[in-house]
């Protein structure tokens, strides 16, 4: 799907391959979810909310793009620090 707008439906769909993404390479946290305020997205993880960390990015930057595409130029740069995380 091609994130073409920074709404509620696009923010499920690049939640959603963000999350594919980091199933495809083994690593899981018990908490994800997507927000956005004024432009700019966050892609939240964790497995205990008292240390959430997030992604931030851009969206703007991103309409136009494949949600696939985005998920992997975002995360497969920090993919061993993700592993880290998922394993605290």
């Amino acid at each position: 799907m091609k994130f073409s707008a920074i709404d509620h439906s696009n923010l499920d769909e690049l939640c959603i391959a963000f999350e594919s993404c980091l199933t495809q390479n083994h690593i899981s946290f018990k908490y994800v979810d997507m927000t956005e305020e004024n432009g700019v997205i966050s892609f939240i993880f964790c497995n205990n909310l008292e240390y959430a960390r997030s992604v931030e990015l851009d969206g703007k930057q991103f309409i136009g793009l494949e949600t696939d595409y985005i998920a992997n130029e975002i995360l497969v740069p920090i993919l061993p620090r993700l592993k880290e995380f998922s394993q605290e």
